[in-house]
């Protein structure tokens, strides 16, 4: 199938014209800021503590993180999705989205204060239970902002909700590298969260102007359940997906192998999320705008899609590459381990990436009921295969997981071809071009690192260096689109999405 000219007449009609794809630009440009300043960052503050640290400290972090995410996805409820949706956000709909969010977090903390000795019982963790109870207090605080942050982001604020994250980060995680270095432990992390919370909800009400008044509605709030309520559930069967492994690893081998386990991951999701959330969270807002536009929204998530996947494939390949030189280099030799994990992590490019633009296309139209069998298929998937796996070691355990995820990505494709019209077709037209050139990139590194014999941050340089001008020329070579994206950026036109 030939590719489509950047700027097509048919784009006016489709519906996504000029006006929304400056907006959808914009925005991108913003969010990757922000996404890369969120990773840098956050990535630094994560090596430091992880050489700080103990491996079981981490774990133990680990585990007690599920519980309070378990919390942050209660308290939304699906709610933020709902004012990214709703044509008009009146005070009504607005207050009652806020005081419901405040209500469930304090709820969902009282339950953590309840059931934390019985949760560390469960993991075989006595060390859990503080951390736990303690982290959950930040979760009133996040309800605080969310709507705010909320808000902002429907009229396209992602520019002010960058700042906002950068300085709740820097601030959040200088102060976990002060507590660290005065011997703090598993408290600087808790001490991290807490306080980026806490400033980005200061923030939050800051950059959006609006004080939440006494409109609080309870038809509204049952009408917004009903749908954040199957969102809900999926959110919390996705983060359990990714997450579920962590408590089934610690009650089986230990909060030292968890630790293993997630700075394995953490190292690979820093190159993912930062080359995929900027299009994954500008997408719901593009989407929610096309939902009436079925070929406008065809054009939108390829678009996204496609220059998504310029990035996301060749970061994660390269680095799965090359994990086994860079873990021990960045985060210390008592992290080997987890270098080899990450070889097999980077086979999950290709689901991970259509992963995250699946769900904001079935959330902007309203299709929540799938997300939700997706979900519950993925969960269960994910349980049987780490189960079985666990026997076998940690590196079992990341094998099941890259297979469950390619196991259950034609249901995803299924789902996304009956809610929106989007066909199998128009994903491998997307994706197919970087696909290839960063699979002959990782065949380039393996055999380069293979022949060249060294070690050490001089043969990585040289493989990264490599590794990148094969790619971009291999790119250019198979893809019209991505040549001239390339071209708009080089002379400064700015990105403008096919």
């Amino acid at each position: 199938m030939a590719e489509r000219d950047p700027g097509s007449a048919s784009d006016a009609v489709s519906g996504f014209d000029a006006d929304l794809r400056d907006k959808t630009t914009r925005s991108i440009g913003w969010t990757i800021t922000r996404q890369v300043s969120d990773q840098l960052f956050s990535f630094l503050v994560f090596v430091i503590l992880a050489r700080l640290l103990t491996k079981e400290a981490i774990g133990i972090y680990a585990m007690a993180y599920v519980f309070a995410e378990i919390g942050r996805i209660i308290a939304t409820a699906g709610l933020m999705q709902i004012i990214a949706r709703a044509q008009i956000a009146d005070a009504k709909l607005k207050d009652t989205i806020f005081w419901s969010n405040i209500a469930l977090a304090i709820a969902y903390v009282a339950l953590v204060w309840v059931t934390a000795p019985w949760i560390a019982r469960w993991v075989e963790q006595p060390g859990l239970v503080a951390p736990l109870r303690v982290l959950a207090l930040a979760l009133p605080i996040n309800a605080l902002g969310a709507t705010h942050m909320a808000l902002r982001l429907r009229e396209f604020g992602h520019k002010t909700i960058a700042l906002r994250s950068l300085l709740a980060g820097i601030i959040g995680g200088g102060a976990a590298v002060v507590a660290a270095f005065a011997g703090a432990g598993i408290w600087a992390l808790v001490i991290q969260r807490c306080l980026t919370e806490a400033v980005g909800a200061v923030l939050a009400w800051t950059s959006y102007r609006w004080v939440p008044g006494r409109a609080f509605d309870w038809q509204q709030a049952r009408h917004n359940l009903g749908f954040g309520g199957n969102l809900t559930i999926a959110q919390l069967i996705f983060l359990m997906i990714v997450r579920v492994q962590d408590l089934l690893i610690g009650a089986n081998l230990g909060a030292a192998a968890v630790g293993t386990y997630r700075v394995a991951w953490r190292s690979n999701e820093i190159f993912a999320n930062g080359a995929i959330q900027p299009f994954s969270s500008v997408g719901l807002q593009t989407y929610s705008r096309l939902q009436g536009n079925p070929e406008g929204l065809r054009q939108a998530y390829q678009a996204m899609l496609g220059t998504c996947a310029a990035l996301s494939f060749p970061a994660l390949v390269g680095f799965g590459v090359l994990s086994p030189e860079i873990v021990p280099l960045v985060f210390g030799a008592k992290w080997a381990e987890a270098g080899a994990l990450g070889q097999i992590f980077a086979f999950m490019a290709v689901p991970y990436t259509l992963n995250y633009f699946a769900s904001p296309v079935l959330t902007a139209m309203g299709n929540s009921r799938r997300q939700r069998t997706l979900a519950v298929v993925q969960l269960l998937s994910t349980l049987l295969l780490t189960w079985l796996a666990l026997p076998f070691g940690l590196m079992a355990v990341a094998i099941a997981y890259v297979a469950r995820s390619y196991l259950t990505l034609p249901l995803q494709i299924r789902f996304l071809r009956e809610t929106s019209g989007i066909r199998w077709r128009d994903t491998v037209v997307a994706v197919r071009a970087p696909f290839i050139a960063s699979t002959a990139m990782g065949v380039l590194l393996w055999s380069a690192l293979a022949a060249m014999k060294a070690t050490g941050w001089l043969a990585v340089i040289a493989a990264i260096a490599l590794g990148g001008l094969f790619y971009l020329g291999a790119l250019a070579l198979l893809s019209r689109f991505h040549r001239q994206l390339a071209a708009k950026l080089l002379t400064r036109k700015g990105l403008v999405l096919p």
